[in-house]
């Protein structure tokens, strides 16, 4: 039990670093939403998502990774449209 104490508790720091490193990549995200939108480009630019989730196939649980950072880019589009 004290093994599983001890994993949980790097799960946690793993997820606090996760979690600054997403709050960051939304604030980026922000910024990149005000410049497309004064520039008039379009949310959705394709082979920046295709090369983004290539990357996640150099690892392993790339189905998960790709599943997480579907989400993540959904996110992301949804910030720069605000």
């Amino acid at each position: 039990m004290d093994k599983i104490i001890a994993l949980r508790g790097r799960i946690d720091e793993i997820d606090n670093e996760i979690m600054k490193l997403l709050s960051e990549r939304y604030e980026i995200s922000d910024q990149i939403g005000n410049i497309k939108s004064t520039s008039k480009v379009q949310i959705l630019d394709q082979k920046r998502e295709e090369y983004v989730l290539n990357k996640t196939k150099k690892h392993s649980h790339s189905p998960q990774l790709e599943l997480v950072y579907r989400t993540i880019m959904g996110e992301s589009k949804n910030i720069q449209r605000r």
